[in-house]
C-alpha cells in the first residue's frame, strides 16, 4: 500500500509559519527605524535652515549698528542696538523663538532653545562696541526627536 504524500505536515506549518513572522518583525523594525531617522534629519534641517535665517540677520545687523547694551538673564538673552533712527534694534532669545528686530524667527513646538548665553570679551569690561571685542550669542537647541542636541554659537568681532 503506497500513501500519497501530498499535504504538510503541522510541524512543517508551524515552521514556516514562525519563519515567515521573523521575518516580518525584522522588516517591521527596519521601518521604525528609517521612520526615526526621517523625523530626526528633518527637525535637524529645519533648526539649521532657521540657525542660518538668525546668524544672516544678526551678522547683518552687526554690521550696520553698533551695540549700546548687552544682557542675558536666566532662560531669556536680550541685546539692545542702537540704530539711525529712533527705535533701537533688540535681539532676544527665549523659549523656542528668536526675536530680532520686529522679526521672529520661531523654532519647531518640539524644539526647546536652553543654555541661552551672551559672551562678552574684550579689553575692557564695560565698552562692549571697542576695538577687538567679542560678542557670543549661544543657545543648545534640544528635540526628543534629534538624535544629538544642536549648538548654536554666533559669534562677532569688532574691528576697526
Amino acid at each position: 500500500m503506497k500513501l500519497n504524500n501530498k499535504g504538510f505536515t503541522v510541524v512543517e506549518l508551524l515552521a514556516s509559519f514562525i519563519l515567515t513572522m521573523i521575518i516580518v518583525v525584522f522588516l517591521f523594525e527596519i521601518v521604525l527605524e528609517l521612520r526615526n531617522v526621517y523625523i530626526n534629519e528633518t527637525v535637524r534641517t529645519d533648526t539649521k535652515n532657521k540657525n542660518a535665517i538668525v546668524s544672516n540677520t544678526i551678522n547683518r545687523i552687526f554690521a550696520d549698528e553698533a551695540i549700546t547694551n548687552a544682557s542675558c538673564t536666566g532662560s531669556s538673552c536680550t541685546i539692545t542696538i542702537a540704530s539711525d533712527t529712533a527705535h533701537p534694534k533688540t535681539i532676544s532669545v527665549s523659549g523656542n523663538t528668536v526675536t530680532i528686530d520686529k522679526q521672529k524667527v520661531v523654532y519647531s513646538d518640539k524644539v526647546k532653545l536652553e543654555n541661552i548665553n551672551l559672551t562678552k570679551i574684550g579689553p575692557t569690561a564695560t565698552d562692549i562696541t571697542a576695538d577687538n571685542t567679542i560678542i557670543k550669542i549661544g543657545y543648545k537647541i534640544k528635540s526628543a526627536d534629534l538624535n544629538k542636541d544642536i549648538d548654536f554659537n554666533f559669534i562677532y568681532t569688532y574691528l576697526s
